[in-house]
């Protein structure tokens, strides 16, 4: 039996307040702001994760505080706020739609069921890019806007995810959530994702071997419009393999492989030029 919503939980140690960053930025961009709504979903939400920790060490419930926080920075209304605090309840905890819908009303909890629904989209990159994409299409603005509030943060604490991840997070950041911000004119947004996407492909790029090296150079052999993505996914292996050894056998059967692939990859545009 799942539990019951909490009337008001008390986190944290006494004195402490948890929320005082988000209240000063609600002081300063919306004075008017529902801020007990706002302090309940942040109870809720902390009720829900306890126990739970990021990668870093930090209690889960700083991750939701700090998207909501984002969010508050750009005038989100309440809503939009308890949504962000909560958003993570129903896919991690075993918080209920129904339970959130109990408590919040159907509005808040609309939006954390669709965030949940859109963060459970899977596929290869490029499927889940067409898939994120296709769903959006129909989303509401302000789950959008949770959406990358919450990939902002994981951005900007990507260093605590394993290499090969965070090469992907950085491809999804600028392939999906770049375009989600240009999108809801989020321009500070855009820049900051752009700028740590962008700084975290560099500094993985490449592997800091000479097998690493020759493999990146050998796809040189591959058609331009495929040679960077697969480059990326070649050295992210790579890069986490554990020993030289390894390394160098995942280098060599890749770089065997490698003519074959060119060729399979060229031959749907020769295909297209007979036709003609």
């Amino acid at each position: 039996m799942s539990r019951q919503l909490p009337l008001r939980p008390q986190p944290g140690e006494p004195g402490d307040d948890p929320v005082a960053g988000l209240r000063e930025v609600l002081l300063a961009t919306r004075p008017d702001a529902g801020v007990e709504l706002v302090r309940r979903a942040y109870d809720v939400a902390a009720y829900w994760h306890q126990g739970q920790r990021r990668l870093s060490g930090d209690p889960y419930i700083t991750h939701p505080l700090a998207v909501a926080t984002i969010l508050a920075g750009l005038g989100a209304d309440d809503q939009t706020l308890c949504a962000a605090m909560l958003h993570d309840t129903v896919e991690d905890t075993s918080c209920t739609v129904t339970v959130l819908n109990r408590g919040f009303g159907p509005e808040i909890a609309a939006m954390v069921e669709e965030c949940t629904r859109l963060d459970q989209l899977r596929g290869r990159r490029g499927l889940k890019v067409a898939r994120m994409k296709a769903a959006a299409r129909s989303a509401d603005t302000r789950t959008l806007a949770i959406i990358l509030a919450d990939r902002l943060h994981n951005m900007r604490t990507l260093q605590f995810l394993p290499q090969a991840k965070q090469l992907c997070k950085a491809r999804e950041a600028l392939e999906i959530f770049v375009p989600f911000a240009q999108q809801l004119n989020m321009d500070v947004t855009r820049s900051e994702l752009e700028t740590l996407a962008s700084a975290a492909l560099k500094r993985n790029r490449r592997a800091r071997t000479a097998s690493g090296r020759l493999l990146a150079a050998t796809t040189a052999l591959l058609p331009a419009a495929t040679r960077t993505r697969w480059r990326e996914e070649w050295l992210a292996e790579l890069h986490i393999l554990p020993t030289r050894r390894d390394r160098a056998r995942f280098a060599a059967h890749t770089l065997l492989g490698i003519p074959r692939l060119a060729m399979t990859l060229r031959l749907p545009a020769v295909a297209s030029g007979q036709g003609r």
